[in-house]
């Protein structure tokens, strides 16, 4: 039985990711985690980020479905004044609060795939990218954008520096996508990484050194720590890293609660520890 939920589960709609690649130097080099411009529009992050966002809510819902409970941290004995006591086990019931997706057809989400659900949900991430106006051109009420004439027999770096000052003059602030922002810097190989530990974890059939070494490349290596064979006598310390988290990096667990409540990858106030 697994230790991560109160009451074991049995997963029908999440599966572990396959793995494409082990370590290399960069394993982020590559164009397929590179923001793409399409039709005038930019996402904010890599789509791999957006992936990864609803993996784990889809996960959140099918554990919802099943009542579950799961466990952020187990008891443990520490010294207390001049004897012992039990710290206490936290749990948190899984709950998604549909309020936080309303845009995104929740009921749908447990039996579609990532690609089928984004043809029709796209437009809620992206981002218009800068464009020339033509002389007939309506100049845009939109408040988000602004409208600058540049002079193009002036040298890029001084209408750089041009920007630069109009922006602090101003006091021109970046306006963040309020609804279903994604905060912080992206590693979607270390979230696939977290998201393949949970699932596997809680379906209980394979080891962690199996997790680890398994041909399917489940823990894809991100750096040489986590490449194959080099965590021997480890096994369970990695994959309590990726699950289990702490207060200022999260774990699987604590992503997947962060995003029942609306947040991606990690609540501004809560650690669910």
């Amino acid at each position: 039985m697994s230790r991560h939920t109160l009451e074991p589960v049995i997963l029908k709609n999440n599966h572990a990711i396959k793995g494409r690649k082990d370590y290399v130097a960069d394993p982020y080099s590559g164009k397929s985690f590179d923001r793409k411009v399409k039709d005038g529009y930019v996402l904010d992050k890599s789509i791999h980020s957006y992936r990864m966002w609803f993996n784990f809510l889809k996960l959140a819902l099918e554990l919802e479905e099943q009542n579950a409970v799961l466990v952020t941290r187990n008891s443990i004995l520490r010294k207390y004044m001049s004897g012992h006591e039990q710290t206490g086990r936290v749990t948190h019931k899984v709950r998604v609060n549909r309020a936080k997706y309303r845009d995104w057809d929740v009921f749908t989400i447990p039996h579609l795939s990532f690609d089928d659900w984004w043809k029709d949900h796209e437009h809620l991430f992206l981002d218009q990218v800068g464009r020339v106006l033509k002389p007939h051109d309506v100049v845009s009420s939109n408040p988000d954008t602004f409208t600058y004439e540049i002079d193009k027999r002036r040298r890029l770096s001084d209408v750089i520096k041009d920007l630069r000052k109009h922006y602090a003059d101003e006091e021109v602030e970046r306006v963040s996508r309020d609804d279903y922002p994604i905060e912080g810097k992206v590693r979607p190989i270390v979230l696939q990484n977290r998201f393949n530990a949970l699932v596997l974890k809680l379906e209980d059939k394979l080891s962690n050194q199996e997790i680890l070494t398994h041909k399917d490349n489940y823990i894809r290596a991100t750096d040489t720590r986590t490449a194959k064979h080099s965590h021997k006598g480890e096994d369970g310390k990695v994959i309590y890293d990726l699950i289990g988290g702490n207060k200022k990096s999260f774990g699987a667990k604590q992503i997947l609660l962060s995003v029942c409540d609306g947040y991606f990858i990690k609540h501004p106030t809560k650690n669910y520890l």
